[in-house]
């Protein structure tokens, strides 16, 4: 399918941490990260747990990454959307790839991608769309209103100032 770049703002947000199979203590400790869809909220979400586990204690920290929201989407579409969305990223930290999440319009339609590195678009060649709306929305105001809260500013950056937007998705509040 060809791919058209049609949106010049996009926000990025990193979603390796570069912990996956990381040992801060070669015998006792491991680091890593699990993605899930947690579809029995009352909005479906992607949440991300970090754990650590050294020796016999197991630390673990949970964040939400993106929630599939009501004025966006259906509840079917929301769910649908979020499974799919926490299996990718699931599989994108397992491999160590695709380290951002962009915004974009693609043919039309606004999109979530995740995308390799920053400076590439969602109809680049390291880039794998996550999900697609059929209504028109602004896709930069679409992905920073479902970031999780610790993964945005307070408000939404300016497109006029910038032509891509990135945000460091290894929050400082993460305890390991």
């Amino acid at each position: 399918m060809k791919k058209i770049s049609y949106l010049v703002s996009a926000i990025a947000i990193p979603i390796t941490m570069g912990m996956i199979g990381f040992d801060g203590d070669p015998v006792n400790a491991s680091t890593g990260v699990e993605v899930v869809c947690d579809a029995n909220a009352s909005v479906p979400t992607v949440t991300a747990t970090l754990f650590n586990v050294s020796g016999t204690e197991q630390i673990s920290q949970k964040t939400d990454i993106l929630s599939f929201l009501p004025e966006y989407f259906s509840p079917e579409e929301a769910s649908v959307n979020c499974q799919n969305t926490a299996q990718s990223l699931q599989s994108y930290y397992a491999k160590g790839e695709m380290n951002y999440l962009a915004s974009d319009t693609i043919d039309g339609k606004p999109v979530v991608c995740a995308i390799e590195r920053r400076g590439i678009s969602c109809d680049g060649y390291r880039s794998e769309i996550l999900f697609a709306l059929n209504k028109p929305v602004n896709p930069s105001q679409l992905l920073y209103d479902m970031l999780g809260g610790n993964f945005k500013d307070s408000q939404i950056p300016s497109s006029r100032t910038v032509s891509r937007i990135y945000t460091d998705l290894r929050p400082t509040w993460w305890p390991f």
